[in-house]
Order: C-alpha cells, then sequence, then structure tokens
C-alpha cells in the first residue's frame, strides 16, 4: 500500500512564501522594483524577513510598502505601534498581490497623497478621522488581519 506522506507545515509555509515573492516579482512589479531600489538604497539599515515580505527599520517617521519591500520607523522598535505599523504595511503588500501593476495608482499614489497633503491632514485633523479610515488603509489593516488570523 502506498501512503502519501502529506506535506509538512514548514514545507507548506516555504512554499507560500516562494508563491508570494515569485507573484510579488511578476504581477507586482512596478512597485517591487521600486522597493527594491529603496531598499539598496538604504542597504545599510536592519533588514529582517516578514512573512515572506522583506522588511528594512528606517529613520524615517512614515511606513511604505512596495510589493515584497515593506519600510518601517526605526525609533518604533518592538513597541504594540511597531507591530501595528509593521502589519499595516504588510497589508499593504497584500494589496499589491491582489492589484499587482494597478496598485501603485489605485493604493500607492492615494495614499501618499492621503498621508501627505496639508488639505487631507487638516481635514482629517477638523472631522477627527483617523488616518486609517480611508479605504485604502483600512483595508490593509483588514487583509493583514485576516492573513495573520487575528
Amino acid at each position: 500500500m502506498l501512503l502519501l506522506n502529506p506535506m509538512r507545515k514548514t514545507d507548506r509555509k516555504k512554499m507560500k512564501r516562494h508563491a508570494y515573492t515569485a507573484a510579488q516579482w511578476t504581477w507586482g512589479l512596478p512597485q517591487t522594483l521600486i522597493g527594491a531600489a529603496l531598499y539598496a538604497a538604504h542597504r545599510k539599515d536592519e533588514h529582517f524577513d516578514y512573512k515572506g515580505a522583506r522588511a528594512t527599520a528606517w529613520d524615517r517617521d512614515e511606513g511604505i510598502s512596495l510589493g515584497k519591500f515593506i519600510f518601517v520607523p526605526r525609533r518604533n522598535g518592538r513597541s504594540e505601534e511597531g507591530r501595528f505599523l509593521l502589519e499595516h504595511e504588510y497589508g499593504h503588500s497584500l494589496q499589491s498581490l491582489i492589484l499587482g501593476p494597478f496598485y501603485l495608482l489605485a493604493v500607492g499614489a492615494p495614499s501618499m497623497l492621503w498621508n501627505r497633503l496639508p488639505y487631507f491632514k487638516g481635514k482629517r485633523k477638523r472631522s477627527g478621522k483617523s488616518y486609517y479610515s480611508a479605504p485604502f488603509e483600512k483595508t490593509a489593516n483588514i487583509l493583514a488581519d485576516r492573513v495573520s488570523k487575528k
């Protein structure tokens, strides 16, 4: 009798990470190329793997996700806020998997404008809305939560 050995959990995890990487370097190529260039520019910063993504802890105050590459502030370290931002940026990398080459137009540009433009900063302040209330930010959190099985 032939017994089939089911794939071990570690093998499944490896396979998922390879699929994630392959998808980011094909379907998510535009943002992954930009992320790779930014990663190279910050090669001296601290880097670590996070669920298949390549994360960088840098000296800037904001996080950014470009395909397979995630950048988060070093100052937050392992704090709850730092963990939240890392998860949030990972959620954006999942949006990259879903939207592929449309990610930069559908999420990247709106997110950057929502974060940086004084008009939107003032609007959030006046209304009391969270930065994470925008649909593209909220969706990143939802995706990260689902993948993390929270």
